[in-house]
């Protein structure tokens, strides 16, 4: 689902966007990959989201373009 970044800074769910690479990385292992939930797109590409972990169901929110985005989605 399209929304606005506003929307997704308020949205319920753990932060993610500023853990390293390798926490990141971790967390995706342990969730077993991501479900993309909502995201927000400008001019330069896709620049917040809100994916679900697979296998706790657990919300996450990315709230700036950064290598977050990137792995997640």
């Amino acid at each position: 689902m399209k929304t606005t970044l506003k929307e997704i800074k308020n949205a319920y769910g753990k932060d993610i966007t500023y853990l390293s690479t390798k926490e990141l990385y971790a967390l995706y292992e342990q969730e077993q990959g991501f479900n993309s939930v909502a995201y927000s797109a400008g001019v330069y590409g896709c620049n917040g989201a809100v994916v679900q972990g697979r296998k706790t169901g657990t919300l996450y929110k990315i709230t700036s373009r950064t290598n977050a985005i990137f792995i997640c989605l």
